[in-house]
This record gives C-alpha cells, structure tokens and sequence, in this order.
C-alpha cells in the first residue's frame, strides 16, 4: 500500500486526468455541433431563405415580367404585387412566398401580409407555423420544393 501523500498525489493527478478529458470531450462535441450548423447538415428553411434570396435576385433582373408571371400564376393583379414590393418594401422572392403562403393556407394575401411584418425575423418557418402549415408537414414542403423550382427558374 502507497503512503497517503503518494495516494493523495495520484487521486489529484486522476482527477485532474478525468477533468481534461471531459473538457476536450465537450470541446469536440460543440465543434462538431457547430460544423453541422455551419453545413445546415439536414437541411432547415434556411434553404427556403436562400432560394428566396435567389428568386429575388433573379427577379430583379425583369421585374415587370416577375410581376407579371405571378399575377397570371396566383390570380392578382399586377398592382397587388407591385404594391407589396413597392408600399410593403418586400423582396419579390418574399412577394412569391407571401402568395405561396396565401394559396397553399387558403388564407387572403393581406393576411399572409399581415403575418410577414410581424414575423419576418423569425423566418419562413415560423411565418408558416403562424398560418396553420407545421414545418415537416406536405404543405411546407411543397412550399420549400415550389420556391426551389421558381428560384431555378423551373416552376411557372
């Protein structure tokens, strides 16, 4: 049996052993939680908000042909969506969501609106969530699979 000094000097030297590794155990779990993040591993409507930046971007190369595509493809006039853009101050991809959103929630447009000026901080999702489609759900992904197609110039 060790002298008490020599076991006092081997549990500290144990102990401090076992803290390390716990703390580098930690450190590599964040690290790897914060790469998945990093790489939207699994995707989220982070990927909506990026095909939305997308459409908009593309929109504004023919803003009068955009507009004039979501009158005939959602039944507005083109004064509606030019009044969204220009009075409201949304993106047109926020313009199309807006009107995906108002379809597939079987919601009026100024409702949908209404939503966006509050929650448009939060996201798509949560915009969605607001107006009875759960993220996961058909509809939200239709929605997600519909601004992907519209942002690849794909869908009309």
């Amino acid at each position: 049996m060790l002298p008490l000094n020599t076991r006092t000097a081997a549990w500290k030297g144990w102990a401090i052993m076992k803290t390390r590794s716990l703390i580098y155990a930690l450190v590599l779990v964040l690290s790897i939680s914060s790469l998945a993040s990093a790489l939207k591993i699994g995707g989220s409507d982070d990927d909506l908000s990026v095909w939305v930046e997308q459409l908009s971007i593309q929109a504004k190369a023919d803003l009068g042909l955009f507009k004039t595509e979501l009158s005939v493809e959602f039944g507005v006039p083109v004064a509606k969506v030019e009044q969204l853009i220009t009075e409201v101050q949304m993106e047109p991809g926020d313009v199309y969501v807006s009107l995906e959103l108002a379809r597939i929630s079987e919601k009026p447009v100024d409702e949908v609106v209404e939503v966006y000026k509050v929650n448009k901080k939060k996201g798509w999702g949560a915009m969605a969530k607001e107006l009875g489609i759960k993220p996961g759900s058909p509809e939200f992904k239709a929605l997600k699979e519909n601004a992907k197609e519209k942002s690849k110039g794909k869908k009309k």
